[in-house]
């Protein structure tokens, strides 16, 4: 009788298989991080003599990639809008860098408060990441878009400072 009871007992507990929890892994989402992480690496060794534009190019991939998945899942999100409109801002500002502002201390002073405006930008996207994760819990691929944009706002502006002028 005893017995009895004990195997009711376990036939009552919730198990790793509830429809309620949930697969903790799914093939889809582990097929896009192979994917990503698979790419990245070649992106990242594609430029072996200068670093600095190595990190540009790795935030342009995650950018890219994490930014399409973003707009997939969540389309009317400001968290897929924001970095779009911040990469968007950093090209304008470095055409408008090339055409209006000559050669010389003055476009080198530009280009480093641009380095230093990342720093402001990296931690606004962090802090937009912990309303999200309040929100509507953590993702991932929000988490790395961010990431890839500001890794690509510090490699652009890091490369062009330390380009060796010719």
């Amino acid at each position: 009788m005893e017995k009895h009871n004990t195997v009711g007992c376990y036939e009552s507990q919730a198990t790793s298989c509830d429809s309620a929890t949930g697969p903790q892994f799914k093939i889809r989402s582990l097929s896009f991080w192979m994917m990503v992480i698979a790419g990245a690496i070649p992106v990242a060794l594609s430029e072996p003599s200068y670093p600095p534009v190595a990190v540009f190019y790795v935030g342009a991939y995650l950018t890219i990639v994490c930014g399409i998945a973003t707009f997939v899942r969540f389309p009317s999100s400001p968290d897929a809008w924001i970095p779009i409109v911040v990469a968007s801002l950093l090209f304008v500002l470095l055409i408008t860098n090339q055409l209006l502002i000559p050669l010389g201390k003055s476009r080198d002073q530009f280009i480093q408060a641009l380095f230093f405006a990342g720093l402001p930008l990296g931690v606004f996207l962090l802090v937009r990441n912990v309303i999200r994760i309040t929100r509507t819990g953590f993702s991932l691929t929000v988490f790395v878009y961010h990431l890839g944009v500001w890794l690509g706002w510090v490699g652009i502006t890091v490369a062009i400072l330390a380009a060796p002028i010719t």
